[in-house]
């Protein structure tokens, strides 16, 4: 097959595996509402204020007017891209599978793009949300260990009248949690189906870890828990690539990195477009639109040692006996 036949848009099923992929590494796909965009521009309704109802005390009584004003909350697809260079002894060798050797490579870096400058607001287009996610979180101070402090970033969020749907922390924080125990001695980690794959989780809501970015400076958090229904993710679902074997790829400064034509690289460009946009929504207690995530550092609250399961605590008391026998001997 020549190297021309692969330019173009990729095949809706190949599109639909990269996605799916894609989703998988990246907590903002994960746990935002994904909308698919029939155009480079949609336009949602949101509300901007909260109805009200009231009692009717007479039978002929008039009924109670209410505002439901809406605004609009605009999604603009975005291009994201990713340059990578495949060895033509790859593309030469029929028993090698091209797609199953780019398509991991190219959904991590799709997935990494769009969470640095949707979560932490990193390299963002200008429309995608200033800040990012963790920059519109309200902070919260660590609690006694890192449940408490999820269990009060929860609180923060369920004070704006809003349920908590999912978490998203620092792939470090994951020892904190496999180090605590329930006070009847199990793990207090569970998992949760999303889709046809499994997230772990925490307090029944799903979480996803991914590489951070904020973990030290004045307000440093490794942890964001909210409703996540409030981040709204535009998805083109055409995802274009072209294979260029005489093609360079070069460095923002403008240095030549790979040669195909010197290196026996054939350069890959995959590029795809997303929208996104955060939404604060209106609540019967913040009906001036309430702040939908809460954000802490969970390493803050790790100073307590793990409790011991059961079984683990005779082991503990029997490793002392037995290194004492064995120095005896």
């Amino acid at each position: 097959m020549a190297l021309g036949d692969f330019s173009g848009v990729i095949p809706p099923e190949q599109s639909a595996t990269i996605l799916k992929e894609a989703v998988k590494s990246s907590a903002a796909l994960q746990l935002g509402t994904r909308l698919p965009m029939g155009t480079g521009v949609t336009q949602m309704p949101v509300p901007k204020t909260f109805p009200t109802a009231s009692w009717v005390t007479s039978a002929s009584g008039r009924k109670p007017y209410t505002d439901i004003g809406l605004k609009t909350a605009v999604l603009t697809a975005e291009e994201v891209a990713a340059v990578i260079g495949i060895p033509d002894k790859m593309i030469d060798d029929s028993s090698i599978n091209l797609w199953a050797y780019c398509r991991p490579l190219l959904s991590e870096a799709i997935a990494r793009a769009l969470d640095d400058a949707v979560i932490f607001g990193l390299n963002p287009p200008a429309s995608f949300p200033t800040g990012g996610v963790i920059g519109r979180a309200i902070a919260v101070n660590a609690g006694t260990d890192a449940l408490d402090t999820v269990n009060k970033c929860m609180t923060q969020v369920e004070g704006q009248s809003l349920d908590v749907t999912g978490h998203c922390a620092s792939r470090t924080t994951r020892g904190l949690f496999r180090g605590l125990r329930a006070t009847t001695g199990e793990l207090v980690l569970g998992s949760v189906q999303v889709e046809d794959y499994q997230l772990p989780s925490v307090y029944g809501s799903p979480i996803s870890y991914i590489p951070w970015h904020y973990t030290t400076g004045a307000a440093p958090a490794t942890f964001i828990t909210g409703n996540w229904r409030y981040l709204v993710i535009g998805v083109r679902q055409d995802i274009n690539f072209e294979i260029n074997p005489s093609g360079v790829i070069a460095d923002a400064a403008g240095v030549v990195l790979v040669s195909g034509f010197q290196d026996n690289v054939t350069p890959c460009k995959v590029w795809a477009r997303f929208g996104a946009v955060v939404i604060d929504p209106v609540t019967p207690d913040v009906p001036a639109g309430a702040k939908a995530f809460a954000k802490a550092a969970l390493g803050a609250a790790s100073g307590t040692a793990p409790t011991l399961a059961e079984g683990e605590e005779a082991a503990a008391e029997e490793q002392p006996a037995r290194s004492a026998k064995a120095g005896a001997r």
